[in-house]
């Protein structure tokens, strides 16, 4: 199995991926994430602290293939297509402060976001 990326994931949402089997996965819109396509399998590392470079011997790691991008000017946006595509979000204005605990409004509203729907690949083959 090809895997395009290997990004990092804080264990929270690891656990909730691991849990659910799929997750929403929320990024800035970046030249990093440009190369990701719907079907690509990327890789979630854990990362302990939320700044890590590289994972540790006990990072857990995740294979996952991408279902669908989702892209928008701001989190607020998205979080509607996201909806109407499929309400799962949970508590929108918890959601949005996590994010806004890594990226300010400015970051945010001057890149724009993605959202990358993800299952975890042994489920979704």
């Amino acid at each position: 199995m090809h895997i395009e990326k290997s990004i990092q994931l804080t264990t929270a949402p690891l656990e909730e991926l691991l849990k659910k089997g799929e997750s929403i996965d929320f990024r800035l819109d970046e030249e990093a994430w440009r190369d990701l396509h719907v079907g690509d399998n990327i890789e979630f590392w854990e990362d302990f602290t939320g700044w890590q470079k590289e994972p540790t011997d006990a990072s857990r790691h995740v294979v996952v293939r991408i279902e669908h991008i989702y892209k928008a000017p701001s989190f607020r946006e998205i979080f509607d297509i996201i909806e109407q595509d499929s309400a799962r979000l949970g508590d929108k204005d918890e959601l949005l402060s996590g994010l806004r605990s890594w990226w300010s409004e400015e970051k945010e509203t001057s890149k724009g976001v993605l959202a990358f729907h993800v299952v975890v690949a042994d489920n979704a083959d």
